[in-house]
């Protein structure tokens, strides 16, 4: 199999070139290594701001990405409890997300 095959890959757009992360709900209790190699295979990293949110945490570690320090900004998530300040999000690449519901404590299928 290969990078292109693996199952937290959906592709989409017009050409199926745009790559779509899926998460699994039992990768948290699982250690399916499918599941858990994705972060590791595009070396993904992510970066909780202000806020112990374990869910959020384990899902993302539990699916191979690696949690990167609060200084750094070599992360494609950033999960955060409170708003996010507009030079924050001026200096965000077309590729970095940030959760935008702040305080909310749960994940949803929201976009």
């Amino acid at each position: 199999a290969t990078k292109e095959d693996h199952p937290c890959i959906a592709w989409s757009g017009l050409s199926r070139k745009v790559p779509v992360l899926v998460f699994f709900a039992e990768a948290i209790v699982s250690k399916d290594e499918k599941i858990c190699s994705v972060g590791e295979w595009y070396n993904l990293a992510f970066k909780i701001v202000h806020t112990e949110s374990q869910l959020v945490r384990g899902m993302l570690t539990n699916h191979g990405f690696h949690e990167i320090h609060l200084n750094s900004n070599d992360f494609i998530l950033m999960w955060m409890w409170s708003h996010l300040k507009p030079y924050l999000l001026r200096s965000l690449q077309d590729f970095q997300k940030v959760n935008h519901f702040p305080r909310y404590h749960s994940m949803s299928n929201c976009t």
